[in-house]
C-alpha cells in the first residue's frame, strides 16, 4: 500500500469516528447525494466517494466514469499537497498537477484533510 493511499484510509477513518468531521461532509456535499473525486498516480487510478451518511467516504480502485474533479499527478505530489507540505497552486502552475472538472471541491478537501489532521 502506498503512502497516498494510507493517507486515504487514515482520512476515511477518521471522518468515521468524528462527529465534527462528519458534519464538515455534510456541508459539503450540500444539496447533492455525494461527490466522487477520482485520482490517477503511477500507483493506478483509484477514486473516493464523499457522501453525507454513513460511511461518510470510501475508497475504491479503479476509474469512476464522471467523477466531480480529477487529480492527475504522482503520489508523492499529492500526498504532499493533502499534507499542507506542496502548494496547490505551485503544482497546478509547473505542470506537476493535472486538475479536470470542479477544482472547488479541492478547498472544502483541503478544509476537511486540515480538521482531520488537527484532530489527531
Amino acid at each position: 500500500m502506498s503512502q497516498l493511499q494510507e493517507f486515504f484510509q487514515f482520512l476515511v477513518s477518521k471522518v468515521k469516528e468524528k462527529e465534527d468531521l462528519q458534519k464538515l461532509v455534510v456541508e459539503w456535499v450540500g444539496p447533492f447525494d455525494g461527490k466522487i473525486l477520482q485520482v490517477t498516480t503511477e500507483d493506478g487510478p483509484q477514486y473516493m466517494i464523499v457522501q453525507k451518511e454513513p460511511p461518510w467516504m470510501t475508497v475504491h480502485q479503479g476509474t469512476y466514469p464522471s467523477p466531480d474533479v480529477i487529480y492527475r499527478s504522482t503520489s508523492e505530489v499529492l500526498l504532499g499537497i493533502f499534507t499542507g507540505e506542496v502548494p496547490f497552486k505551485d503544482t497546478m502552475a509547473d505542470g506537476r498537477l493535472d486538475v479536470i472538472g470542479n477544482a472547488n471541491e479541492s478547498d472544502p478537501l483541503a478544509n476537511l484533510i486540515l480538521a482531520a489532521m488537527m484532530g489527531m
